[in-house]
């Protein structure tokens, strides 16, 4: 019995270090990605409060075009140190003021974890999901990944809701026209700096 729980021990701690070695595999060759998304948010009583589609475009080192589609387009767009919040609807953009980016998901798409201290651990795993785990001080965020590839992200907000990202389709390291990552507005957009 021992030698089977010792076993079992070693197998665990094996298979949580080559997981582990997924997760900074996969953010330390990647320089672009592409995907769609699908997000949901929840109550702390895990009540569906509403959910999102769109587009994900990423290049390192900081540039980002988030383009939700449905139920309203907004475009998030990051490009260097400018972070734009872009409302089709309202006509407007405002310039976003760029906050401590270690307490969110895109803190591990632009550093690679070669360069990180406290990387997520693998925590568990979940309908064939490896889960890992960062430890940040403010919220619960996780990393889901499924065959090798990132397949969701989830994190609680201030209001203690539950925030899940799921992407599909997800190309790593694609050619990306630079230009995708260029605020462009028609004239009749307000400017809020």
């Amino acid at each position: 019995m021992i030698k089977a729980l010792a076993l079992l021990s070693v197998f665990w701690v094996n298979t949580a270090l080559a997981s582990n070695h997924k997760f900074s595999d996969f953010f330390n060759s990647l320089e672009s990605l592409k995907a769609n998304f699908t997000q949901t948010t929840y109550s702390d009583t895990h009540s569906l409060l509403s959910s999102a589609s769109g587009t994900l475009t990423f290049g390192r080192p900081q540039q980002l075009h988030w383009h939700t589609t449905q139920p309203n387009e907004q475009i998030l767009l990051l490009n260097n140190d400018e972070l734009w919040l872009i409302d089709a609807e309202l006509e407007q953009a405002s310039l976003q003021k760029i906050q401590d980016l270690s307490k969110t998901p895109l803190y591990w798409l632009i550093n690679k974890p070669s360069s990180l201290q406290h990387l997520p651990i693998f925590s568990h795993q979940e309908n064939q999901v490896d889960w890992y785990t960062a430890n940040t001080s403010t919220q619960a965020l996780k990393f889901g990944f499924k065959d090798n590839l990132l397949h969701a992200i989830s994190l609680k907000n201030e209001l203690e809701q539950t925030v899940l990202i799921n992407f599909d389709q997800l190309v790593v390291n694609p050619e990306i026209n630079p230009e995708i990552f260029v605020l462009e507005l028609n004239p009749n957009f307000d400017i809020i700096r």
